[in-house]
């Protein structure tokens, strides 16, 4: 069996060429709002923000810390959605600031958490933003530009679909002008520890994973017209009953990077009647810490991802499932391998989740299947009756051993439904254009079907677990 170590490697180097397959199929000027979007040309480290806090409710105070080496730049705030077919709208745009090329950022040397210590350069008035999730974009005068991602929560869930975005997985993998999770100077010896908030995102042109494996199924809940609730996985892990009434929770494409608060919040929601619902794969598989940075609470993620090298020996980050609480306790299903291939294949068509596919047993659809994948296993931690839906047969990884991703639906004593779609590019591929066209068809219907199920409350007392 290879080490956590080398898999890691392995892994990161796999994932740095697949930023570049990848970064076709992020939303662009010509396939999206040229309002809105930003062109791969028009990207440059030299000019970058970060807010703080990054969640809020409307009202309370945002600071945006911005660097550009000359010349001026400008803020538009733009609420990510859908509006007659455009899937951004803007709320506010700054007047012209003057940039200012901020200092390098620090960097430990020994758990290489890299910081920036900037000037604040101007306030978003959140009162003028609606409830929603926002991407604030930087224009300098060079044309160069940056997203800053920014929540604004409603102030009640209680009957709401609440869509995570997963900041503490974009953290983890930020590499901007420092290390990741994955991979320092050197090697995984050398990756960082600590991660902080008080720093630029190097994905998605300043988003982290939002456009990758968010953006499509926040359209996609959009278009539905729900009622839905915009939070950050730190609000879920930190705010007191967040949940409590809210009719589903939502995790898209990545969600990787959880604290132990957070996974019991969501487990106590589903215990009182939540639906929850994974549309990705290798959910809530590292377990981390939360602590205070310069700027403020909770912006501070601390990942050793090992027992012996973490100061703190009671609550140590490393997997859940080395400390007894597996995946599937809250999934369903097991992170299987990494990169994993196939196609998706049908098993129970006529699961109300099919129900307007025309899907038939065995069909298989190309396209969503990787990289990488869950897969149902037992004995099963999940508490509940559970039914695998879809088991598409898969090859895994440099050792190309046969295995399976799966699709799964769980009931709770609660009534309330688990699904875990076991793949990653359900979002990132499967709900846009990347796909054949018959792909994406089931994708969007089994996902509308899922968000329309979840919204009007416990699933599994309207379909039981066959």
């Amino acid at each position: 069996m290879l080490s956590i170590e080398l898999l890691t490697m392995r892994r990161w180097i796999s994932l740095v060429c697949l930023i570049f397959l990848v970064s076709g199929f992020i939303p662009s000027a010509q396939a999206q709002s040229p309002q809105w979007a930003i062109a791969k040309k028009n990207f440059n480290l030299d000019t970058a923000g970060f807010l703080a806090p990054n969640s809020v409710r409307p009202g309370e105070q945002v600071r945006a810390f911005v660097t550009c080496p000359s010349g001026s730049f400008k803020l538009t705030a733009y609420r990510m959605g859908y509006y007659q077919g455009i899937t951004a709208k803007p709320y506010w745009s700054s007047k012209s600031l003057p940039c200012l090329k901020q200092a390098p950022q620090t960097i430990n040397p020994v758990t290489h958490l890299s910081e920036s210590h900037w000037q604040a350069s101007t306030q978003i008035p959140t009162k003028e933003l609606q409830p929603g999730f926002y991407l604030l974009k930087i224009t300098s005068s060079h044309q160069h530009q940056a997203f800053m991602p920014l929540v604004v929560r409603q102030n009640d869930a209680r009957g709401r679909v609440v869509l995570v975005i997963p900041t503490m997985t974009s953290l983890a993998y930020n590499t901007w002008h420092g290390v990741n999770a994955y991979r320092g100077k050197s090697g995984f010896a050398d990756r960082a520890r600590i991660f902080s908030f008080d720093r630029p995102n190097d994905w998605g042109y300043g988003s982290g994973k939002y456009l990758f494996y968010v953006h499509p199924l926040l359209v996609t809940a959009e278009r539905l017209g729900l009622n839905i609730d915009y939070v950050t996985d730190v609000d879920v892990a930190t705010i007191p009953n967040l949940l409590q009434g809210a009719r589903a929770y939502v995790s898209a494409g990545h969600d990787e990077y959880w604290t132990g608060q957070e996974r019991t919040a969501v487990e106590q929601a589903r215990s009182n009647g939540t639906n929850l619902l994974f549309f990705g794969a290798n959910v809530a598989y590292w377990e981390t810490r939360l602590a205070p940075s310069p700027l403020g609470p909770n912006r501070e993620m601390i990942l050793y991802k090992s027992a012996m090298e973490d100061p703190n020996k009671t609550n140590p980050t490393v997997r859940f499932r080395d400390t007894n609480r597996p995946e599937s306790a809250l999934t369903g299903q097991n992170y299987n391998c990494y990169p994993a291939t196939g196609n998706f294949t049908v098993s129970a068509p006529k699961s109300f989740i099919f129900e307007g596919t025309h899907a038939t047993s065995g069909e298989q659809f190309s396209g969503i299947i990787g990289p990488e994948v869950d897969h149902f296993v037992t004995p099963n931690s999940f508490i509940g009756r559970i039914q695998v839906v879809a088991k598409s047969p898969v090859t895994c990884g440099g050792e190309k051993r046969s295995s399976s991703s799966d699709v799964v639906y769980g009931v709770s004593p609660s009534g309330a439904g688990t699904i875990s779609v076991g793949t990653m590019r359900w979002v990132e591929r499967g709900l846009t254009g990347s796909v054949p066209a018959r792909t994406r068809a089931l994708v969007t219907k089994f996902t509308e079907n899922l968000l329309i199920a979840a919204a009007s409350g416990p699933i599994g007392l309207r379909y039981p677990v066959s």
